[in-house]
């Protein structure tokens, strides 16, 4: 049976994975600059703190009847790309992270955009998120 102390070790557990940072802001309002005239996007940082960079996919769009990639015979791998955070982290669709910290130096620098959420379930370990490649 799953009891609390079980579901907090296995919480403590996925954290412990989690040996990215980042920070998370919320875009705003667009607000002009009464100086310069410039118009910009207001935001408010709303986490920094530990995240995990995660991927998983590559199936082939060849195998999804009436795809495109199947019409002319190609295989496109599909790819999911994911963040993790630490169960309890509030967050939106919208947000935009950065990774300020990562061993792996290409991903340092990255913005995502908080696609939507994929740990709304009774048992969840972590808050993972789908992300988009913010350009």
């Amino acid at each position: 049976m799953l009891t609390a102390s079980v579901l907090e070790r296995a919480r403590e557990s996925a954290e412990s994975l989690m040996t990215d940072e980042c920070t998370v802001v919320r875009p705003g309002e667009a607000a002009t600059d009464p100086a310069t005239g410039e118009v910009r996007l207001t935001s408010t940082q709303v986490y920094a703190g530990h995240c995990k960079v995660q991927t998983s996919g590559g199936l082939a769009s060849e195998n999804v009847e009436g795809s495109a990639a199947q019409a002319i015979g190609t295989v496109s791998l599909v790819w999911s790309l994911y963040i993790h955070f630490p169960f309890g982290t509030m967050l939106r669709n919208g947000d935009l992270v950065t990774v300020t910290k990562s061993a792996n130096p290409e991903l340092v620098g990255r913005r995502y955009r908080m696609i939507s959420p994929q740990s709304e379930k009774s048992w969840a370990t972590a808050c993972r998120w789908n992300v988009k490649e913010d350009a």
